[in-house]
């Protein structure tokens, strides 16, 4: 099963305009440490590599560690998505829902993108499921699914866990969440912007249109980019991107 973890990122050095070739050299350093770290010690390859080691100063480790436990609950639930054998009954729908309190509920949708059975029976938000039906590239009919929406009340996520007969699809288990629910769980929410590719999901305490992420297309950009540093007059924010159900969701910060 694939390991999918929050990219946690870590800002080493301003990327404002620098002044001279040895300070391009000393952010491309700080920028090649982070990446390290990140592969070191959060998004962990088969093979670690124990001879580099990466120094950091306390306000990066702050940040990551703010944004952990987000992407350990983001993991738990797709790990407990991923391994339901069967559609679950009232019961088990109802256990998945104490498990994650911060999900707005579940539904159940038939083939044809129509609402079933869902706790609570009429959502808060009104929501377009037929998003859910289509493939993302390279995926698998069985692989989970996302949808990211923006609606009057707020932008809602939703991961489906397809049921597949004969590898055709039979139903989708929908779970649906705002990501301000999962804002609690981090230490400095204020301190990072969230959004996918048409939907600006979380601004933080920052005025998102003065940022340099307001000036990207990130449906095309996102086609060719999974991370780096942009920069504007007001400062610079570096960014990265985790996969949820198929769909790239960036998280960025500025730089320190």
């Amino acid at each position: 099963m694939r390991t999918r973890i929050l990219p946690l990122f870590l800002f080493l050095l301003s990327v404002s305009l620098l002044p001279n070739l040895s300070g391009c050299a000393q952010m491309k350093g700080a920028y090649k440490e982070t990446k390290t770290f990140y592969h070191t010690h959060i998004n962990r390859p088969s093979t670690l590599d124990t001879e580099s080691r990466t120094v950091l100063e306390k306000s990066q480790r702050d940040l990551v560690q703010s944004i952990m436990p987000i992407d350990e609950e983001l993991t738990k639930l797709e790990k407990a998505l991923d391994a339901l054998a069967t559609p679950p009954d009232a019961e088990g729908a109802a256990s998945l829902l104490r498990r994650f309190p911060w999900l707005s509920g579940l539904a159940m949708v038939a083939p044809d993108g129509t609402l079933g059975a869902s706790i609570p029976p009429t959502p808060i938000k009104q929501l377009d499921y037929t998003p859910l039906l289509e493939l993302a590239p390279k995926a698998l009919p069985r692989d989970l699914r996302a949808s990211i929406q923006d609606t009057p009340l707020g932008p809602e996520i939703l991961l489906a866990r397809p049921f597949l007969q004969e590898d055709r699809l039979q139903l989708l288990l929908v779970a649906s969440f705002d990501f301000r629910a999962l804002l609690p769980y981090a230490s400095s929410p204020g301190d990072f912007i969230v959004r996918s590719g048409d939907v600006l999901i979380w601004s933080g305490d920052m005025d998102y249109s003065a940022t340099p992420l307001a000036s990207i297309n990130w449906t095309e950009y996102l086609k060719e980019h999974s991370d780096g540093i942009l920069s504007n007059e007001n400062g610079s924010m570096m960014w990265i991107s985790r996969y949820i159900g198929g769909k790239p969701v960036v998280f960025a910060a500025p730089t320190r």
